[in-house]
Formats: C-alpha cells, structure tokens, sequence
C-alpha cells in the first residue's frame, strides 16, 4: 500500500478536523472547542486571501447562509416551543464551516478528493491498527464515560478506541469490532466506504492493494450497513472490470461467493444472534419516526435533540426484546429523524441538493446512493463533514440559477 506523501499544510489539517466532526470519539468529547476551532481557522485564511474569493461564490455563500438562518429560525420558533437557543446556535455553526470551508476551497483552487483520500488512508490504516492489537492491549484500556449524551467506550492512551462489551467479534473476544478514531463500527465504516468509492470510481487507481485494504478493514468493523454498500459497490465495481476484462469473471465469481456467505453470516447474526437488539432499535426508530412524521409532515417536531428525545417518548411502539434505553441517545437514523424534526419539504430539498454536489464530481449517482444508505444508520446527517455534500449541492443551485 503507497502513499504518496505530500508536506502538510493547513489544508490537510482543515480536512483532518472536517473528517473528525462527522462522528470522532474526540468530536463527541471535544465537540465545541473543535468545531470552534475549525471554523476560526477556516475564516482567518479566507481572510488572509480574501482577494483571491470570487463574487459569485461569495453570493452563493451569502445566499446560503440567509437560507440556513430562515430554515433555523422557522424551526425554532413555530415547529415546537421550548426549543434551545444555544442547541441552533451549534446547528448554525455546523451549516457555516461546510458553508466556508467551500469558499475556502474554491478560493485556493483546492482538489478536495485527493486531500480526502489522503487523510481517509491514514484513518484507514489507524482502524486496521486499532483492530489486530486488541488481543494485545485489552486488558490496559481504560474505560471513558461522556455524561452528557451517556457515552461510554474504553481507549488505550486515547490513540485507540474499543467497546469490547458490546462489541466481541472473532474467537470469543478475541477480536473487538472496528471502530478506529470514531464512536462505533457504523460510523467508520461509512468512511471507509468513501474512501473505496474514491479509489475505484473516482481516481481509477490501477493498484488493487488499496481496494484490498480498505475491504479488509470494512470486514472489521462488522457493520450489516457497512458490508451491504460496499458489497453494492463492488457488484458496480466487478461489473466494470468484467466488461474489460471477461477473463476475470471466474476470479470474481469466487470472491462473489465469499462475499455472499459473509453477508449471510453477518445478517443472521443481526437477526437471530446476540446483536438483534441492534436491528430491533432500528426498526423501532423507523417505526416510531414514521408515526411522528404522518402527525407533523410540514415542519417537524423541532431540531432540538434534547426536546427531540421527550417528545418522541409519546409514541409508544411495542417491539420485543429492545433496549428502550437506548433510546435516550436519540435516533439511529439521520434520514428519518430530519423529517420527523425539520419536515418532509425541507429533507427533500437537501437529498435534492446532493444531486448538485460538486465535491465528487463522477458517478454522482453512486455517490448519492452511498450518501443516503449511510445516513440512515447512523445519527451524522447534521454533521459539518456532512452538511459539506449538502451546502455544496445548494450553492451550486445559487451560482446557476441565482447569480
């Protein structure tokens, strides 16, 4: 596996701390002064090369922070009373780093997709780290608990992270599932999933060692949704290589196989094994969303997750076996909570958006699949790394059609 080392600058730093706020253990610990941080540093060099920062996506920006603030403040006050000021505070933040940081990039005539490969590999490469020395350092960890949200993982000198009692994965507890920096499996696999869409449908990289590394480490974090996308990635992938190559199809037809008993084993475990109170909290959070989006399709319940929380207590469904304490952590589904919180109209117009994302700028289409399918596992959608997708599809819709 090669990387092509590079001298870092503030770019990469920028990106490194974009890649923590979409769900770190540091981000859950240190959510405000890092956020904080990242946007300060984004608005001092937009500063320092304020000349070089076009009107038009100047404007767009502009335009997309009005957009953000009438959304926020619709929300705040006619969705649901009682609502936080300071939570939307947080929440306006998060919309103005993606907000910048695509100024920032367009003022440097940055490409953002090989600064994130590179900074995605590292975190790669950490999490295949994290996972082969378990054996040799769990019974060193030390356990670290974030009361505020009921977070609680153990960590080897805050440089690897575990949940091993929640999280036992080959041989007994030989092995602990893949979490690498962030806060559980589901979340770094979407990451890792980026990454593999990155190398086989963007950069075209013609070295497979990569591809093989980072299916090695999305297999670690044991994740149904994580090894779901990229088995969809590779049937595009293999699709690709057999109309090259017709050569190759035994190859791929055996790994096919592989690939298929592994999703088997994992879908049953899921299902019937000790991790289907996992599966059942998600049905139930689709369940229950669903019935609070039919009573408030409009406008929502309110962003307010702490509100969120209480209210969506009103809406009893019984479903055997679920750990409802889980449920004071909030929903497993960013998809469905934006619609139950923010409405239907406004969730729309954000998936609509991605369609116009210039991030990534081939197979938009897979990408947005990805986008969406990670989304609804996992609690990230209202993130600033991944608002970026979001607010880059909306100002290019302003730059069109506005300016």
């Amino acid at each position: 596996m090669k990387l092509k080392l590079k001298y870092f600058n503030i770019d990469y730093l920028i990106v490194f701390l974009l890649l923590l706020t979409g769900g770190s253990v540091p981000f859950v610990f240190f959510r405000n002064p890092i956020s904080l941080f990242l946007l300060g540093i984004i608005l001092l060099f937009l500063f320092i090369n304020k000349n070089n920062i076009s009107r038009k996506i100047f404007n767009a920006g502009i335009s997309s922070i009005v957009f953000v603030l009438i959304f926020l403040i619709i929300n705040f006050f006619f969705a649901s009373s009682g609502q936080s000021l300071i939570k939307f505070g947080y929440l306006f933040i998060s919309f103005l780093i993606p907000i910048f940081l695509i100024i920032y990039i367009d003022t440097r005539r940055l490409s953002l997709v090989y600064i994130l490969k590179f900074i995605l590999q590292i975190i790669m490469i950490h999490s295949l780290i994290n996972f082969f020395v378990f054996p040799l350092i769990k019974n060193n960890l030390v356990e670290i608990t974030y009361e505020f949200n009921n977070y609680t993982c153990y960590t080897y000198k805050y440089i690897f992270y575990y949940m091993p009692e929640r999280y036992g994965l080959l041989l007994g507890d030989l092995f602990c599932r893949n979490q690498g920096l962030f806060w559980e499996p589901g979340v770094l696999q979407i990451f890792l999933n980026i990454l593999f869409f990155i190398d086989a449908f963007l950069l075209n990289n013609k070295s497979k060692i990569n591809l093989f590394f980072v299916v090695l480490a999305l297999i670690a974090t044991w994740s149904s949704t994580g090894i779901l996308i990229l088995a969809f990635q590779l049937l595009v992938y293999f699709w690709k290589q057999i109309r090259k190559n017709i050569l190759l199809l035994p190859i791929i037809i055996v790994f096919s196989v592989f690939f298929y008993n592994l999703i088997q084993s994992n879908v049953e475990e899921k299902i019937h094994g000790d991790e289907r109170v996992s599966s059942q909290v998600r049905l139930f959070d689709i369940a229950q969303q669903s019935l609070i989006i039919a009573d408030n399709p409009i406008l929502g319940i309110g962003l307010d997750d702490q509100k969120y929380k209480e209210k969506r207590l009103n809406y009893e469904i019984n479903i055997q076996e679920i750990d409802y304490e889980s449920l004071e952590k909030g929903s497993t589904n960013s998809l469905f909570f934006l619609m139950a919180a923010a409405g239907i109209p406004i969730t729309f117009f954000m998936i609509y958006c991605l369609f116009f994302q210039n991030i990534f700028s081939n197979n938009k289409l897979l990408f947005v699949c990805i986008f969406i399918f990670s989304i609804m596992s996992e609690p990230v959608l209202l993130k600033p790394f991944f608002l970026l997708f979001v607010m880059s599809g909306f100002m290019v819709i302003c730059k069109r059609f506005l300016w």
